[in-house]
């Protein structure tokens, strides 16, 4: 878990009281449930990334590929985007943090598009575009919580998990060409596949700059360096 004040090794999860339990359980019904068991894990495994790559990219430049998930059974494309959007919108309406009770985003106008479709009352909202990287094994295994970017235009938000990024880009001037990459609503669904743990672990870097480290965590961190080192050889005989 990567804070400005902590970095800790945790199973403690982010909850609060915030909706009712009929409301709660969709998220974990529509999205999460599925999800979740796909991620990367710390011994260099990434379901999600299997299943991928068994469909060939229909396209690819230098070390970055495009997979059509409408072409691949075993991709849940609705779980998926409700996975991504019910995390967007949760950090849209609660601060997550028992030290401010601002949101840690803000979707504005946009929010209640969110809400509706997240409720399978209306469709993907638009002049909003979802976008999903996915990494190759092996990396380590963070995530963090949803920020926003840094596009003028637009407003763009983004976090990831294990092995998976999410960005997903708001306003007006978000159609025609831009939706070329969005998942939820292009036809073929398209899943970017490109080494994204760098920029990543530079993210967390500079969230945990100041913190604290735990020393079970700087244990855990370096060993998992050295897995990945042997799983890189491993790969390469």
């Amino acid at each position: 878990m990567v804070t400005p004040n902590v970095v800790i090794q945790s199973s403690r999860q982010w909850q609060d009281y915030l909706l009712c339990e009929k409301c709660d359980n969709l998220f974990n019904q529509e999205g999460e449930g599925w999800v979740l068991p796909l991620l990367a894990k710390a011994d260099g495994s990434f379901p999600l990334y299997d299943i991928l790559v068994k469909c060939p990219p229909y396209e690819v430049e230098g070390n970055s590929a495009l997979h059509a998930a409408a072409k691949n059974s075993e991709i849940d494309v609705a779980k998926l985007t409700h996975f991504a959007m019910g995390i967007f919108w949760k950090a849209s309406v609660h601060s997550w943090s028992g030290e401010k009770t601002d949101p840690l985003v803000g979707l504005g106008k946009y929010g209640e598009g969110v809400r509706r479709f997240l409720r399978a009352e209306g469709c993907f909202p638009e002049h909003m575009a979802l976008i999903v990287g996915v990494s190759p094994p092996p990396q380590m295994p963070t995530f963090n919580m949803p920020y926003r970017g840094s596009a003028k235009a637009f407003h763009n938000f983004l976090f990831h998990v294990p092995g998976i990024n999410f960005a997903l880009n708001v306003g007006n001037v978000v159609s025609g060409d831009m939706m070329e990459t969005c998942f939820a609503s292009h036809r073929l669904h398209p899943i970017l596949s490109k080494d994204l743990s760098g920029q990543n672990l530079a993210i967390d870097k500079g969230a945990a700059a100041g913190a604290h480290k735990a020393k079970k965590l700087l244990r855990y961190v370096n060993e998992s360096k050295e897995l990945a080192k042997y799983l890189k050889k491993r790969k390469g005989e």
